[in-house]
């Protein structure tokens, strides 16, 4: 459970909350985004001219951008701001100059304690020395779905005490250095096959089953004490089944019944309460703006994510002056949010953290070559093609990449091109021909890069580019090699691959690694993160 704030911490929330008017309060659950500092900018200064922003949340820049814009934010506000981003696989993804850890699957595939933990450091380091104090992270999804778009890769897997263990020790490394911590997505997203981002999402597990493997990793999460837990647009019918016009369940962010009930109540968590993205489908199409706005505050949500300004704190303003939103539950959202900031030291002014050592720099790098490595499941291999040991310098290799979202390999073609190989790469190839052209090469690599991605709606591999499949050419080519730097159900949709490999990431040191043991210059000893549950809960 949370440690008590210190006498020094308490005072400062009572005599901060003392000064604030109604209005100040409002203000101060609301988090905007900035993106790269220049999303929605023009609300946002507009905003600050008149009142103190609880938090806002930054997107992708290089460190000195950060440092920069934060402390401008910082200065205009007479209560200091919490910084947010989303550091799932460390702080680099979000921190030009910091460590591109790999996705959370690969982190559940080398299942290790330590080193999750040192992605737990590694996030908190980088991010509290550019001025980020909260990472929405870790994710506790159990991704008990294949088709579930949004957990998969971002996921710890589908063994609840392996996400369970593995979230813990993430969420030990950030808070251990200053970083606050937030499990999500309350209740459980994994589960369906559908995307909060467009739509309500369901978790449609009953009560039993909810408590053994959604439920499972919050518990522990809250007991471990994890400072914030995120709640999604995603519902859960076995609490709360109440249904709009459209017949869709209500979403957790607007029940009172799952997020005072369950949650506080039942689970005992007394931290910061975050909404999901209020622009979601998942509660946008759900309910009205201004309805939805008041419902999430009301449900027991401390602060909302990426409010729309000024119409969401007008919005909340009216609803508190009229008594629709009881300002009592107005302040006691407030006193928390306060004590959040207070346990992060900003009302010391340490708004941001030590520099990086090169020591602490190298030691991140480290383990996040380690986690890459540990990470590979040789899943298939029925021709003994790995490793691959007949390929001279100078032989000609294809590289083709099937994928969403304008994801590739590049460090793949780099490391082949390195041993000496000449290298052709195809994208999202959508020409019949490919099939037979193949055999023009010394070797085929085909490479699935398909990473869980909001809005998308789908995990796997879908569209035009299929048809390379359809002659079957890796039946007589002799040296094709299959690996997904991603999603690891493929073999589910093209179940005749003699061989496959499970990388579970595609950053950098993902992709290096899976070279190397293309040519045996390492081994896949990775223990696969799913399998376990999906077969008994998947929908579909």
């Amino acid at each position: 459970m949370l440690e008590p704030l210190s006498e020094a911490q308490q005072r400062w929330v009572e005599a901060t909350f003392a000064a604030l008017h109604t209005e100040d309060k409002v203000a101060q659950l609301l988090i905007p985004t900035l993106g790269a500092y220049d999303y929605r900018r023009e609300a946002v200064d507009a905003f600050l001219t008149e009142r103190t922003l609880g938090g806002i949340f930054v997107g992708m820049a290089d460190r000195d951008r950060h440092r920069e814009e934060i402390t401008q934010l910082q200065a205009r506000c007479s209560i200091p701001l919490v910084v947010a981003s989303d550091l799932e696989a460390g702080a680099g993804h979000f921190v030009r100059g910091g460590v591109p850890f790999p996705e959370p699957l690969a982190v559940a595939a080398a299942n290790d304690l330590q080193l999750a933990y040192t992605l737990g450091t590694a996030a908190a380091r980088e991010g509290r020395y550019v001025g980020i104090h909260w990472t929405f992270a870790p994710v506790v999804d159990v991704n008990i779905n294949p088709e579930n778009p949004i957990a998969n890769t971002r996921s710890l897997g589908d063994d609840p005490e392996r996400v369970t263990r593995l979230a813990a020790a993430v969420a030990g490394g950030m808070q251990a250095h200053g970083l606050a911590a937030c499990a999500k997505h309350f209740p459980g997203d994994g589960v369906d096959d559908v995307d909060q981002h467009t739509v309500t999402s369901v978790n449609t597990l009953s009560r039993q089953q909810w408590h053994h493997i959604s439920g499972l990793p919050f518990r522990k999460v809250i007991e471990a004490g994890v400072w914030s837990v995120m709640v999604g647009h995603i519902a859960l019918p076995a609490w709360d089944n109440t249904q709009n016009a459209c017949g869709v369940y209500r979403p957790a962010s607007i029940s009172p019944t799952l997020v005072t009930g369950l949650l506080r109540g039942e689970l005992g968590f007394q931290g910061l309460i975050v909404t999901d993205d209020m622009n979601m489908g998942g509660v946008a199409g759900y309910a009205k703006r201004r309805d939805r706005t008041v419902a999430c505050i009301a449900a027991g949500c401390d602060m909302l994510l990426f409010p729309k300004l000024p119409d969401d704190y007008v919005t909340l303003v009216d609803a508190v002056r009229s008594g629709v939103l009881p300002e009592a539950r107005v302040d006691d959202a407030v006193r928390r949010i306060l004590a959040f900031k207070a346990r992060l030291q900003l009302h010391t002014g340490a708004l941001f953290g030590p520099a990086v050592t090169a020591q602490e720099q190298q030691t991140f790098a480290e383990a996040s070559r380690q986690i890459a490595a540990a990470a590979i499941v040789k899943v298939r291999d029925l021709h003994g093609t790995l490793p691959i040991q007949h390929l001279q310098p100078g032989a000609k290799v294809l590289t083709i990449t099937l994928a969403s979202d304008s994801q590739d390999v590049p460090e793949v073609d780099s490391a082949l091109r390195e041993r000496g190989y000449h290298v052709d790469h195809v994208y999202n190839p959508d020409d019949l021909r490919l099939s037979d052209e193949t055999f023009a090469y010394d070797a085929v690599f085909v490479n699935f890069v398909f990473n869980a991605i909001w809005g998308m709606q789908s995990i796997r591999s879908v569209g035009l580019h299929n048809r390379i499949f359809i002659g079957g050419f890796y039946s007589d080519h002799p040296y094709v090699v299959f690996t997904s730097f991603g999603s690891p159900y493929h073999l589910r949709m093209f179940n005749t691959l003699p061989n496959y490999l499970n990388v579970h990431s595609s950053c950098p040191d993902s992709q290096r690694a899976a070279v190397r043991v293309w040519f045996g210059e390492a081994t896949a000893y990775g223990t696969s993160p799913v399998g376990q549950l999906v077969r008994t809960y998947a929908v579909g």
